[in-house]
């Protein structure tokens, strides 16, 4: 029997990681990356570089594989258009229109009747001034290509409406700051059956917009976890998105509110390689390639830790031990803010974070 192929487009760590989980379930990768020293090369079964835009290639690329996926958001839509097949893209193009653009994302979850942050489309300098008077402190957002706090400022309402127009680059939106308790992840899988399943939902802690820790699994109420579940999978189910996908969550007091959904493998869920008995990135690969989905049973309670920027001399050289699970990027060059590498650290499954 002839193994499937599954076309990756990206090939950084997620990309990386994805290539690992699939060896393991007899599945060959063919990763597309502009980058020839890409974390993913040296892990794929077949490795192209070119250009997102390069039409050829992609075509190429496409032909040469079963099914496609993809390990960023921000692929241009242009390049999913160049696959002719659209039935080979797994997640489908709805996903990648829903989530590159924070004012579609929050208009989809609005219809769904989902809670957000209340927010406001920024196109005057009197939407500005209208976010200073309704919400106090807000946050000013790009609509495309933020990540890991990128694009973003916060608005005060002393702060200037002129020079706060004025400091605005890309199209945004304005998103009223709330005061939650904690932000949450839910990392959620669908088969071409619609079976889904949920990992243990996990704590996030941020640093400097950066995703530093994430705990698992955390003390929830059961009311809370229903919501967070129902939530999860309206958004998995109205996409028709087949593959994994991450929910991040406020909690606050007296509410749930979504606050970005990301429609692929996430940094938050990279604690399950070590701690489930299938990871995310195995579900992933599982789905895409049209196999049952599993049912993902917790074997440790874990806590996942970003190794960023300088802190990878830290780790470099260490072994694992039975309790500390080292992952390594391998990227070549060290810059400030940039993920290279995460650290799981185990403990026994019945610890509540």
């Amino acid at each position: 029997m002839t193994k499937p192929i599954i076309g990756i487009l990206g090939g950084g760590q997620l990309g990386m990681m994805l290539c690992d989980a699939a060896k393991e379930i007899d599945i060959e990768t063919h990763v597309f990356c502009p980058d020839d020293d890409c974390p993913s090369k040296g892990r794929s079964t077949y490795f192209s570089i070119g250009e997102y835009s390069d039409e050829e290639k992609i075509i190429k690329f496409s032909n040469s594989v079963d099914f496609i996926t993809y390990e960023f958001e921000n692929i241009p839509i242009k390049t999913i258009d160049f696959i002719k097949d659209q039935n080979k893209i797994r997640p489908g193009k709805q996903s990648l229109l829903l989530t590159q653009d924070r004012l579609t994302e929050k208009r989809f979850l609005d219809k769904l009747n989902i809670p957000i942050a209340p927010y406001k489309d920024l196109k005057t300098i009197d939407d500005v001034i209208s976010a200073q008077n309704e919400f106090i402190n807000s946050i000013v957002k790009t609509r495309t290509l933020g990540y890991d706090g990128k694009g973003q400022f916060n608005l005060r309402q002393s702060d200037d409406p002129n020079k706060v127009f004025n400091r605005i680059v890309n199209k945004s939106i304005i998103e009223k700051r709330i005061p939650f308790e904690f932000e949450v992840s839910v990392i959620i899988g669908r088969d071409i059956n619609n079976n889904t399943t949920i990992f243990p939902i996990g704590k996030n802690i941020h640093e400097n917009h950066i995703l530093k820790h994430t705990f698992n699994p955390t003390k929830l109420s059961k009311n809370q976890i229903n919501q967070l579940v129902d939530y999860s999978e309206k958004i998995i189910t109205e996409l028709n998105h087949i593959g994994v996908l991450a929910v991040e969550f406020f909690i606050t007091k007296d509410q749930i509110l979504v606050n970005e959904i990301a429609p692929r493998v996430h940094n938050s869920g990279h604690w399950t390689i070590d701690a489930c008995s299938v990871s995310q990135f195995k579900q992933h690969m599982l789905c895409v390639s049209g196999r049952e989905i599993k049912q993902p049973l917790l074997n440790n309670s874990a806590h996942m830790i970003n190794i960023i920027g300088k802190e990878i001399n830290d780790w470099c050289g260490k072994n694992n031990t039975d309790r500390l699970k080292i992952h390594l990027y391998n990227k070549k060059e060290v810059k400030k803010g940039r993920k290279m590498g995460h650290v799981t650290e185990l403990f026994d499954k019945g610890k509540i974070f």
